[in-house]
């Protein structure tokens, strides 16, 4: 794969077909984000709003709620760690 090399996709977001240009590499990036956000879309339905911009409003308002609250998360030095902390303290107890 060349690293410019792009790839021309048609997607639907809420039932509207958008043409994007994305780099290959991404591709399935992209395809997994559109079908996170129409899930979004559509768990704003039941509010019963039928202007598309309404439902796109409240799903990215709710992923960006989302980014936020990780973003505030305390990071780990390494995944688990309190986790792995936790079993060597139980195993040593049973020495």
């Amino acid at each position: 794969m060349e690293p410019n090399e792009t790839v021309l996709l048609t997607v639907t977001i809420d039932g509207r077909p958008m043409r994007l240009r994305v780099a290959k590499q991404d591709e399935a990036q992209v395809l997994s984000a559109v079908e996170l956000l129409n899930k979004r879309i559509a768990g704003f339905q039941r509010f019963g709003s039928n202007d598309p911009l309404d439902r796109l409003s409240w799903a990215a308002l709710d992923l960006a709620g989302e980014v936020v609250r990780v973003e505030n998360q305390p990071a780990q030095t390494e995944p688990f760690e309190n986790e792995l902390t936790e079993i060597e303290q139980l195993l040593d107890s049973l020495n």
